[in-house]
């Protein structure tokens, strides 16, 4: 069994900071996350000197621990069988519904649904707000778009 390598005082006040920073993760997660920051930080400081310049590019070269806690999966909550509260829809994305709907009333007016449809692929690429909102957008805003080429369509062969 290997020891734990000494690290310098910086690297060792990040590594405390940042298991106290991890304290809501996942517990595996959290022991993961600690282990692969102990393994590049003693990895780096074997390349770059174990001095205060050497620990400080560790430092530059992890970022901020916070930057490191964010990226964690929460822990689950501690009160089991409690239902978790439903998120809140944002309002944007609720704007995004009433302009979706509109698109099918104002069907004559595809541009209407092509807002609609771009506004939705770019909330759900951005991965922001609800999905299933979002989702619920961009399918109204389709039909609407596709039910107004239909009717372009059917009257340009009309005549």
């Amino acid at each position: 069994m290997t020891a734990a390598p000494a690290f310098p005082p910086l690297v060792e006040a990040y590594l405390a900071d940042l298991e106290h920073a991890l304290a809501a993760s996942e517990p595996r997660e959290r022991a993961e996350t600690l282990a692969a920051v102990r393994e590049h930080a003693a990895e780096s400081l074997a390349l770059h000197g174990s001095d205060d310049a050497g620990a400080r590019r560790v430092l530059d070269e992890l970022g901020p621990v916070d930057a490191i806690a964010a990226a964690s999966t929460p822990a689950a909550p501690a009160a089991a069988g409690a239902p978790a509260a439903p998120a809140a829809t944002p309002a944007a994305d609720v704007w995004l519904v009433v302009l979706a709907v509109a698109s099918l009333a104002l069907f004559v007016v595809p541009l209407v649904a092509a807002a609609a449809v771009i506004w939705a692929v770019v909330r759900l690429r951005a991965g922001v707000g609800n999905r299933r909102v979002q989702t619920l957008a961009l399918a109204v805003g389709t039909v609407s778009l596709v039910g107004a080429a239909a009717l372009y369509v059917s009257h340009v062969l009309a005549g």
